[in-house]
This record gives C-alpha cells, sequence and structure tokens, in this order.
C-alpha cells in the first residue's frame, strides 16, 4: 500500500513540475485588474507586457553552444535574451528606485525572481524585457519593463497577493528559518531514523521549494498569500522522501507553521 504521505508528496512534486507552464496563465490573469502602475501602464510601441513564468530557480538567458561561437550582444525580434540582455536587464530593474523596498535577507531592494522577453507585433519596436522581483516591505510582486537598447525602465507595476514560484534564494532562506525553529525536531529525528546519520546541513538532503496560498480550512499559516510563504519536498540523496509538506515557512513574517 502506497503510505498517504508519499501520495502528497508525489502530487506536489508533479505540481513544481508544471508551476513554470501555469505561472504564465496565473499572472496573466494576476496583472488584469490587480496591478498598479507608478508609469504609464502600456508599454511605447508594443503590446502590454505579459507577465513572466516566474521559477523556483532564477532563470537565465540558455547557454552559448560553444561550437558556434560566442553569444551575440544583442538579440533581435522574438529570440530569447541573451546573457547581455538579461545582464543589462536585470542590473536596470534592480538599480530603478522602488522606496523601502527589501529582499528575502532584509537587505535594502527588491528579491530578483525572474525574467522575460516583452512580445510585441510592431516589427520596428524595440526589444524590452520585463523582470519580476518582490518587495519583502511592501509584500508586492515588482515587475520593471526595460528597454534592451537604453538600459532605461519605462515602466513599473506592482500588485499584492501575486505568488510566483521562490528563487532559490527563498527557498534557501525557508529552510534555514525552518531548521532554527523547534518544528524541525520530528524532521531531525526521522532523518537520523532513515539514514542513521544526525543531520547538521542542508546539503544532506535534495530539497524543492514552492509557493504556499493559504485555503480556507488553513490554520497557522492564513496569512500565505497576503505574505510570501514556502513549503518543502525533502528527499535524501538516492534515497527516500522524508514528508515534511505540512509545514510551512513565512518568509514575510519569519514564521514557521505547520498545517492543521
Amino acid at each position: 500500500m502506497e503510505h498517504p504521505w508519499k501520495s502528497r508528496a508525489q502530487r506536489l512534486r508533479w505540481g513544481l513540475g508544471v508551476a513554470s507552464c501555469t505561472a504564465v496563465v496565473a499572472l496573466a490573469v494576476a496583472w488584469i485588474g490587480g496591478a498598479t502602475a507608478s508609469t504609464p501602464s502600456q508599454v511605447p510601441g508594443g503590446d502590454a507586457a505579459a507577465p513572466a513564468s516566474a521559477e523556483a530557480e532564477p532563470a537565465r538567458a540558455p547557454a552559448a553552444d560553444p561550437t558556434t561561437g560566442p553569444a551575440p550582444v544583442a538579440g533581435t525580434g522574438r529570440d530569447p535574451l541573451t546573457p547581455s540582455e538579461l545582464d543589462r536587464a536585470r542590473t536596470a530593474a534592480l538599480a530603478a528606485p522602488l522606496a523601502g523596498a527589501t529582499d528575502v535577507n532584509g537587505a535594502a531592494g527588491p528579491e530578483y525572481l525572474s525574467f522575460e522577453l516583452v512580445e510585441t507585433k510592431d516589427a520596428n519596436a524595440p526589444r524590452r524585457a520585463a523582470v519580476y522581483l518582490y518587495d519583502y516591505t511592501a509584500d508586492k510582486l515588482v515587475k520593471q519593463v526595460v528597454n534592451l537598447k537604453t538600459g532605461a525602465v519605462e515602466g513599473t507595476f506592482a500588485a499584492a497577493r501575486r505568488q510566483p514560484p521562490p528563487s532559490d534564494r527563498e527557498v534557501a532562506k525557508a529552510v534555514e528559518l525552518f531548521l532554527a525553529d523547534g518544528l524541525s525536531a520530528d524532521f531531525r529525528s526521522r532523518y537520523q531514523k532513515v539514514t542513521g546519520k544526525a543531520f547538521t546541513s542542508p546539503d544532506q538532503l535534495e530539497i524543492t521549494g514552492s509557493t504556499y496560498v493559504a485555503r480556507p480550512a488553513d490554520t497557522g499559516a492564513d496569512k500565505c498569500g497576503e505574505h510570501r510563504c514556502v513549503q518543502f519536498i525533502t528527499q535524501v540523496p538516492n534515497g527516500p522522501y522524508i514528508d515534511i509538506t505540512d509545514i510551512v515557512v513565512d518568509l514575510s513574517g519569519r514564521t514557521v507553521a505547520r498545517l492543521r
């Protein structure tokens, strides 16, 4: 008989596997009627920017094939962003003023999540990138639209209660908070039972994180959705899963809860 927790973990892993696909649809709905703009909501010379597929690992432009020579500095049309374009867009987005914004570690400036090319039907429009950030002070998802030719930020948009998948930095912080909390004692005990070794470091696990939004019946994590929250799937490398999918870390509130 399959253990209930294992089925739950497998279902969650499947959900994470399709997160990058569903995030586009979810965020597209999210920005309609939910976002606020500090600059015009329409990008000059193009269509309204579509939201990104924010991924658990910060997205990067595809690596260049070494047999084809160095990657071009700039792409054309609907080509994927080149590494140079991504660097320029990310630098410009993070440098743009966002009063009081903080990242997942509490440092000044928002948390970088992901990027995408802003597509347009106008063949003469300059290439633009949408860079997605999270402001932990305001608990808002922020989109910066960057003109890749000039390096200028042409639009800044913010929306509350929009929770794309977490970055690696966010997952690492959530794990750190969990392991420092008393609720991790049971996990440590189970780890030692299944491996015969004491748990001393997150390096002893393969960890997959996903954002969590509270459901009506939830207790202990009712702010999730308004706050940025993460839960995990944990596996011993080449070994068993250790189910802690009932644990949710509230990164905004710096709290750890067990769903009941």
